[in-house]
């Protein structure tokens, strides 16, 4: 399969509607950055109240319980995030040691931190809490009981939670219990845990528990982890329309163009009278003109800023993309629809209407029945970055609103091209000139390897390269400029090598070429390297074909290897050779049509069957011999 072999993730998320709420998970324990490595028991217990007000009170509980040493830093101190319209106190903070003896913490060793500040994103109204816990070995248990309280919703008058239990090695219980009067129309769903529900007076309780048992996975590229673990959401919100009209409600006025708008977009749209042209003319701007940066404070989570102060910042969040890019349209005639969506790797829309299902904002245009995203710095107005792409989404704007799905590309949107041509110097020193061209998701990653050489020079971008492919000798990288938004885009690189070759010797093994990109299955399958898989993997449909066209010096005649065919669902894997007089030739295709952007693990793993089967075969060690002159008479 083809898998890119540098790619530092400039595509920046933008996190808008979720940071509105905080999604009630287990805390922090711990080093938060870190994969956890060792066992633990964990206990979550928690007790919120929504009052007639829609206002909120909880009581939280977390229990933490080392049972290796290696465990014990990870327990000693809990980290609790919130935004500051939900007050935190720490009611109990204690080390409960293994003989019974309570060792209490001391708040002197508390820390808040007011605000945080990012590279791209910044949130002025949350508030980190770190508790430490004194003399914690193994066996014993750090127990943290706090309240929380939530008057001023960023949606007013509504709330919402969202639970998930990531995979770890840990032991785990949950234990949620929410009071809500009678007459609260509360939605909710669960997974994998128990559910009650009784009715007291003028009160109903509803109580999720389950105990989740140890999960260690070493599974890449997971998606859908709501499908598949332990969870819980409960919300007041009526439906997902219902959160998109909220959001509209605050950026309704903002979509306006006023007289200066309609100027820049004039001057954008100069010359040309097409619609589909200026919308391209249009997104191109915005999103090469206004920089990602996002403060985020107060409603200013869900609430986009003005245009003029978008255009004057020079900057903004994705909310302040889409409605900079959405006024310019409308100046100009063209209709437009703000859109809700997740970037993370979520492929499903859940049953539960709650605000933490969205985290970005992007454009729809109807006239082209066009989605744009202007943030991504690498993106593309013909296509969505991979990120947006096959997503359950709300469009929204004056007629309303309306869910559907952001498209997924078929198998001839994503392809990219490998044209190796190699050739021995007289001195017997292999020297290969190697052209990758690619397009759709392929295309946006390549050019972040544009963008490095502009910023790192081309001789550190080649020297990465030639390190990751265990290649010596002198190198040379060229690419059309990272901005350059035509497809096929196009990297070319050349490399000679400072060893001689022997090909009756040592024989000879086809190269890919000195590129960022190789032919391997998990370019276009995600989770193949994990046998037995656990979690759906993503997935997408595209093509990676790779040719090599070694020119052979004389007098020598190579083995040809068989051709190869193999197929499973949805996936194919061709590879053949040929001589052509003095010329080698092989080309390798690999292609997935895989529907969507998720694959199950049964569908991971016949394709993971399916290319071990045939592995040893692929691109094997070339044998040859030399031409012999004798002439028998």
């Amino acid at each position: 399969m083809t898998t890119l072999r540098r790619h530092d993730d400039r595509l920046r998320r933008c996190l808008t509607i979720a940071a509105a709420t905080v999604a009630f998970v287990m805390p922090c324990v711990g080093d938060c950055g870190a994969a956890v490595a060792q066992s633990a028991r964990m206990e979550m217990k928690a007790d919120f109240t929504i009052a007639p007000d829609r206002s909120l009170t909880a009581t939280l509980e977390f229990r933490a319980t080392p049972l290796v040493e290696s465990a014990v830093a990870k327990a000693a101190q809990i980290r609790w995030t919130g935004p500051a319209n939900k007050s935190f106190k720490v009611v109990q903070a204690y080390t409960q040691k293994a003989d019974g003896t309570v060792i209490a913490a001391d708040p002197k060793d508390f820390v808040t931190q007011n605000g945080a500040v990012g590279a791209a994103m910044s949130f002025g109204d949350i508030n980190i809490h770190q508790i430490p816990f004194r003399d914690v070995a193994v066996g014993d248990t750090t127990v943290l009981i706090a309240r929380i309280a939530e008057r001023d919703h960023y949606i007013p008058g509504q709330y919402s939670e969202a639970v998930v239990i990531a995979p770890g090695t840990e032991q785990r219980s949950v234990d949620v219990t929410l009071h809500s009067p009678v007459g609260m129309a509360i939605s909710h769903d669960e997974q994998q845990l128990a559910y009650q529900e009784s009715t007291t007076g003028h009160e109903i309780t509803r109580h999720w528990s389950g105990a989740i048992a140890p999960a260690p996975t070493d599974e890449k590229d997971i998606v859908d982890l709501t499908s598949v673990r332990p969870s819980l959401r409960f919300s007041t919100m009526s439906s997902f329309e219902a959160i998109a009209q909220a959001y509209y409600a605050g950026a309704h006025a903002k979509l306006a163009p006023t007289p200066e708008i309609a100027r820049l977009a004039d001057q954008i749209t100069a010359g040309k009278s097409d619609t589909a042209a200026q919308a391209r003319a249009i997104f191109d701007w915005v999103s090469r003109n206004i920089r990602y940066v996002a403060v985020y404070f107060g409603n200013g989570r869900l609430v986009p800023n003005d245009t003029h102060t978008i255009l004057s910042r020079e900057f903004g969040d994705c909310k302040d993309h889409a409605v900079l890019l959405a006024a310019l349209l409308e100046a100009k005639g063209i209709d437009t629809e703000q859109v809700l969506i997740n970037v993370g790797p979520v492929y499903e829309r859940p049953k539960t209407p709650t605000l933490q299902a969205f985290n970005h904002v992007i454009v729809y245009v109807p006239a082209l029945n066009r989605y744009l995203d202007p943030t991504v710095q690498f993106g593309s107005f013909d296509h969505l970055p991979a990120r947006d792409m096959g997503k359950p989404v709300v469009r929204v704007s004056e007629r309303g609103a309306t869910l559907a799905w952001t498209p997924a590309p078929d198998i001839n949107d994503n392809v990219v091209t490998i044209a190796t041509d190699v050739a021995l110097t007289p001195e017997g020193m292999q020297q290969d000139k190697t052209t990758v061209a690619a397009r759709g998701e392929f295309a946006d990653a390549v050019r972040v390897i544009a963008a490095q050489a502009e910023v790192k020079g081309k001789d550190t971008v080649v020297a990465g390269l030639a390190r990751a492919e265990h290649l010596a000798g002198s190198f040379t990288f060229d690419a059309a400029p990272w901005t350059d938004a035509r497809e096929p885009f196009v990297v070319t690189t050349t490399w000679k090598a400072q060893n001689r070759l022997n090909l009756v010797q040592s024989g000879w093994r086809a190269s890919s070429g000195l590129t960022p990109v190789i032919a391997s299955p998990a370019l276009l399958i995600g989770g193949l390297t994990s046998s037995k898989r656990v979690y759906p993997a993503l997935c997408r449909a595209g093509k990676v074909v790779g040719t090599v066209d070694f020119e052979l010096p004389p007098g020598v005649i190579p083995g040809l290897p068989m051709p190869i065919k193999q197929t499973a669902p949805h996936f194919l894997l061709e590879e053949y050779w040929w001589q052509d007089g003095n010329h080698l030739r092989v080309r390798t295709e690999i292609s997935s049509s895989i529907a969507g952007r998720v694959c199950s693990p049964a569908e991971v793993e016949a394709v993971r069957a399916a290319f071990l089967a045939i592995a040893a075969k692929v691109n094997p060690v070339l044998r040859f011999t030399r031409q012999s002159n004798d002439f028998h008479g």
